[in-house]
């Protein structure tokens, strides 16, 4: 007597991922040229935005930086001119635009604040003995 082997017949979803997941046959007829082994060419860099409010002094100016904080992009802010009423409305309205992006708040100076969206990486490097001086 012979033997059936079974053969498992892939369902409907098993033969659409098998038309979407076919491994194409790839060419080994790769080139160095000069300019790839120099570095990352400027052109291949992704785009980055780094908005810088110098001088915020109305709710309409915090406006604009919150778009552009939801857009991705990375503001520098400096509220030094504000009235102190409206320094303090600014500061918490952005800080609630920043923590529903779930950005990053930094302090660089007297009222001057990086926010930075979340795909954006900050850095803060420990204060020099210095600075640490000055604050006590």
């Amino acid at each position: 007597m012979e033997e059936l082997e079974l053969q498992d017949r892939p369902g409907f979803f098993g033969r659409i991922r098998e038309k979407f997941l076919k491994e194409e046959p790839v060419e080994d007829t790769f080139e160095e040229s000069p300019r790839r082994l120099a570095g990352p060419s400027v052109h291949n860099l992704p785009r980055y935005s780094i908005t810088v409010r110098r001088q915020i002094f109305t709710f309409q100016d915090a406006v604009a930086a919150a778009d552009g904080l939801k857009r991705g992009e990375q503001q520098i802010l400096n509220l030094s001119g504000a009235e102190t009423v409206l320094r303090e409305k600014i500061k918490d309205f952005m800080c609630g635009v920043n923590y529903a992006e779930e950005g990053t708040w930094e302090e660089l100076g007297d009222n001057i604040y990086l926010l930075a969206p979340p795909t954006a990486a900050v850095e803060v490097a420990p204060a020099s003995p210095r600075m640490a001086a000055a604050r006590n």
